[in-house]
């Protein structure tokens, strides 16, 4: 009966926490959409992010930049629907269609201007190897969920599925952790490059301990003593 209630609480708690998360994220999404109004056309002195860009913002680069601005979101929303969408039967179909679009447009849009945009990253090359290396590992992972759905490897596409969702989504980590480096007052030279490495690296590490404590428990549920140790207590 303990055991049952405890249950029940934490599933209740994780629910309110992943909610929290949603609504944080989604409210940093259309914060950075909103600041869209600065950039059409480029406003180098109102935008942040423009600032100091008016010499390079030209050719490839401001290609790569408004491609990956307007893909971007998409992708997260889409990302978003198909994380809550699989494994139910009713919405198999539309989660398939659903998933080949994002395919497309990750492989060829958010990956190759992320990878552009790296070359010229703010604060340096730390924080262009560190996009670049997320451009590539959102390749990895999305490649690796549509394979692996080809397959009919479910239980790994949706591992595979979750990171890439993990790796769309740091982005909106990136600003979250800038924003509260601004007003904890600890930003410095160093920051930013590191938060260009930490906001992916770290929920992946994250995700992917989390998952194998839980294959750990799931495991020795399963074992033939397990019923009997459950019993004495």
């Amino acid at each position: 009966m303990t055991t049952s209630v405890e249950s029940n609480r934490s599933v209740k708690l994780r629910a309110i926490a992943v909610f929290l998360l949603v609504v944080l994220f989604a409210k940093v999404l259309l914060t950075i959409v909103y600041e869209y109004r600065w950039y059409f056309p480029p406003d180098f002195e109102a935008s942040e992010f423009l600032v100091g860009r008016r010499d390079i913002f030209y050719g490839i680069y401001r290609a790569a930049f408004y491609a990956h601005i307007l893909g971007g979101p998409i992708a997260v929303v889409l990302g978003f629907v198909l994380m809550i969408s699989g494994g139910r039967a009713r919405f198999r179909k539309r989660h398939r269609w659903l998933g080949r679009i994002l395919v497309v447009l990750v492989m060829a849009i958010i990956v190759p201007s992320g990878l552009i945009m790296s070359t010229r990253a703010f604060t340096g090359s730390i924080a262009g190897w560190g996009f670049a290396s997320l451009a590539l590992a959102t390749a990895v992972c999305i490649l690796a969920a549509l394979t692996n759905a080809r397959g009919g490897q479910f239980a790994m596409h949706q591992r595979w599925a979750t990171r890439g969702f993990i790796l769309l989504i740091s982005p909106l980590l990136l600003r979250i952790m800038s924003g509260a480096a601004i007003v904890f007052q600890i930003e410095s030279h160093w920051t930013y490059p590191l938060n260009a490495w930490l906001s992916w690296v770290m929920p992946l590490a994250i995700y992917e301990l989390g998952w194998r404590i839980s294959a750990i428990q799931k495991l020795k549920q399963s074992l033939p003593f397990a019923d009997s140790a459950r019993i004495a207590k």
